[in-house]
Order: C-alpha cells, then structure tokens, then sequence
C-alpha cells in the first residue's frame, strides 16, 4: 500500500512526540523540607520514654527536627513525615494530620507521620502539656511547626528527581529482652538526588533510639542525629531516620549515656557511608495503600465484668518493675468501664497499616511498636524487593509481641501481659495476636506491590 512520504513523516513526529510526553508524564516529583522543632535554650521540659528521670530537661545535644518528603505522580500526592520525637498519641496525631489536611487540601489520609522514638525528646502528652504545665508552650509551637513545614512542602512546586537504594548492615542493635533472641542488623537507605546531588537520604533500622538512658536530662534525637550530622557531611544533602521494627529492638549496650549515642551514631555511619547504591529505574509508579487490622484480645467479648475480674488477678499475682502497679491497674480499671458508660467498648484493637510503592522501592508503615520479627519476616516474604519497615506511624499505641515472645515470655511480661494498662486498651492482646497482624503486613505489601 503506498503511504505519503510526508504524511508518515507527520504521523511519526506525531508519535515521537506523544511517546515523549508520555516519558515526561510518568515521572514522578518531589519536594522536600525541614524545620527545628526543639525547646529554646532557656526552655526546661519533661522528657519522654523513661519513667525513671524525675527531674526538667536541662540542656541540649542535638537539635530535633520534623522532616516532610512530598511524592507526587502528577494525579496524588503522598507526604511522608518523620519526627525527632518519642510519640504521639493517635489523637493528638489525628488532630495534626487534620491540620495539615485542611490548610493544604491533601487528603489526611495521604499524610503519614512517623516519630523516630526517641527517648530524649519533649513529652507530647500528660499533664506537663496542659496549660501552664512545663511542656505546653514548646507543644503548641511543635505543633504548628510541623503543621507548617508539612504545607510549605506539600504545596510546593515538585521536581524530578531519580532514586537511589543501598543496604548495609550494623551491630549498633541488639535483642533487648533475650542476649541470644532474634536480631535484624540490616540497614537500609533511601536517596533522593536532583540533578545528580542528593536532597534528602533516609535510613532505616530497627532499634530503639535510647542510647541516652534515664540518667541523661540532655535534649537529643539519639544515635539517629549523629548518624545525620556524619552521612549529611558525607553524602550530601539531608538525613533522616525511619525506625523499623523496635519493639525489641535496643543499643546492643543497653541505655547510657550521650557518649554512647555518639558513639553508636558514628559507627552507624560508618557502616553505611561506602555502602554500594543503586540507581532505581523510573517508572512513574506511586501507589498509596491504607488498609486496618482487627487484633484479638484473650477473650471474645470485653465485658464490664471481664475487666474487673481481670483487674483483680492483675493486683493479685502479677509481678512487675512498676512499683505503683496497683495503683495503675485500679486506675486502668476506673477508666475502661467509665467507657462502658458512654457507648459500646470495641472488642477487637485496630491497628492501621500504610504502604507507599515509589518506582518498586517499598515504604511499608505502621502504628505501634513491632517486635522486629515482623520485619524480618515481611522481607523474607518478597525476597526480590526493597522494602522500609516502619513503626510509631500516626499514632503510638502498644508493642506488637512476636509470637517467640508469647512462648518464651520470661522477659516479656510487660508487652505481653502488662501493657495494655499504660496504653489503656480494655483487655491483653491473644497469642492469635501475631499470626492477625502478620497477615495484614503481607496483604497489605502484597497490594502495593501488585499495583505496578
């Protein structure tokens, strides 16, 4: 069949040219920004994690910063947010993300925010944050900083950028419970460049960021900080962590002192500054998946009943490190049927689960704190992606035992038969607990993945 020269030379550029803004559609943007969300100088605070300080903040070591990376494919954005912070309660978290929702237009529900854990950082909660308590002022000013830094960045003018992925491996971390119990010394690293040079590196390990123990007064983001100051210094660009799967997960030395996180965060470093990186293709795949879990309590239904009988038997036998034990049980107990009052007491605890697939690399969240079981395990399931484990996200609510935990149990007594207390959920999470909560991790991975 004869063709026009000059009509097939028009339908090709035609076709070049829609192949060529096809390219440019599928790539996917970024934006990037940071603020300090520390106390002042002069500001003296209640600090969070260890019940055994008694005593206001009185210096600091290093500064604690919210960080927001902002991914768009052109239709959707996610924000990811992490902070030098130990947690936030979900509804103090909700309260936040609403913020950001309704001053930027994003959806609340494409805004993750993450806190590294660490046990050097302000109070968020407890009465230190109400009016005229020591914490309230840096609270609010908190607040609106990371409120502002999230929009400034979700409403910013994204650019291209190309994606670079390394794993490494350390033995900063140990098994806090068990000297020979499971241990995950992967690290594994995120690096965003623009025109070649990197803007933001992300770091992901399991262990909590204690190396600052309870006799430390001292204001700090922990190891994490110093792994930053050294691999910004190093690489280029900024640094931030995610905390992975911690529940179990310490300082391979237990908590200290600062030199100790001085220590652990310059041996991190090292660990990772050579680490071999490589380039992740551009796709223009950005998948978002928000799924939920329903995890079990030792008993079917939550009755008024239940609780106190369970009330008593926790008073009667229980063994603890908590000397006002009692008291706080009583205390827990008051509370959970002062519920019943008010409405229908769920009998299941919901867990929400979050998954953010950027070109392949796999960005896996979720509230709580996860024996690091569970991430060794998720990884295990999709040996041939890259995947970022990460816990304390939009709300901090409980330990996630593994199921070893349930059957050794010495050791874990607290995450296993006590915390439900301190976090005031109405009953013990069941043994069934682990393999329900498993299942939603590998759903939801398995979801985002398929989206490609």
């Amino acid at each position: 069949m004869y063709i026009n020269k000059r009509v097939y030379i028009i339908v090709a550029a035609m076709s070049l040219l829609g192949i060529l803004s096809g390219c440019r559609g599928e790539r996917l943007l970024m934006s990037y920004s940071s603020a300090d969300i520390s106390t002042t100088e002069d500001e003296h605070v209640v600090l969070a994690g260890f019940a055994a300080r008694n005593g206001l903040s009185d210096g600091i070591h290093q500064h604690l910063y919210t960080h927001c990376l902002v991914l768009s494919d052109g239709t959707q954005k996610v924000c990811i947010i992490s902070n030098d912070l130990m947690e936030i309660s979900p509804s103090i978290a909700d309260t936040i993300r609403t913020m950001i929702s309704e001053k930027s237009g994003l959806a609340m529900d494409n805004i993750l925010m993450h806190n590294i854990h660490t046990h050097s950082a302000p109070r968020s909660g407890g009465a230190s944050n109400r009016p005229g308590g020591s914490n309230r002022a840096w609270r609010d000013r908190m607040f609106a900083t990371v409120v502002d830094n999230a929009v400034a960045a979700i409403n910013a003018k994204g650019r291209p950028f190309t994606l670079e992925a390394g794993r490494g491996e350390t033995l900063i971390n140990g098994n806090r419970c068990e000297k020979e119990g499971p241990v995950d010394h992967d690290v594994y690293v995120a690096r965003f460049l623009q025109k070649g040079k990197p803007v933001v590196s992300i770091v992901n390990l399991a262990c909590h960021p204690v190396c600052m123990g309870p006799g430390s007064y001292l204001l700090s983001s922990d190891y994490p900080g110093v792994n930053a100051r050294y691999l910004s210094e190093a690489w280029g660009g900024e640094v931030f962590q995610l905390t992975g799967a911690a529940g179990n997960m310490d300082p391979a030395e237990g908590p200290r002192k600062v030199d100790y996180a001085e220590q652990c965060g310059r041996e991190l470093s090292e660990a990772l500054k050579d680490i071999e990186f490589k380039a992740v293709p551009s796709k223009g795949v950005l998948r978002l998946v928000n799924s939920c879990v329903d995890l079990p309590y030792r008993i079917d239904e939550v009755t008024p009943e239940a609780v106190r009988h369970h009330a008593d038997s926790l008073v009667e036998s229980a063994k603890t490190v908590f000397p006002r034990f009692a008291d706080d049980v009583r205390g827990w107990e008051e509370e959970i049927l002062a519920r019943f009052e008010e409405g229908p007491v769920a009998s299941k605890l919901r867990y929400h689960l979050h998954c953010v697939n950027v070109e392949g690399v796999i960005f896996f969240f979720s509230d709580g704190e996860p024996f690091c079981e569970y991430q060794m395990e998720a990884r295990a399931a999709f040996p041939e992606e890259t995947i970022f484990f990460a816990g304390y996200t939009n709300g901090q609510n409980s330990y996630l035992p593994s199921a070893r935990a349930y059957e050794v149990r010495k050791g874990y007594e607290y995450e296993v038969d006590q915390m439900h207390v301190y976090i005031k959920a109405p009953y013990p999470l069941s043994e069934r607990m682990p393999s329900v909560y498993r299942e939603g991790v590998i759903k939801t991975i398995s979801e985002t993945i398929a989206a490609e």
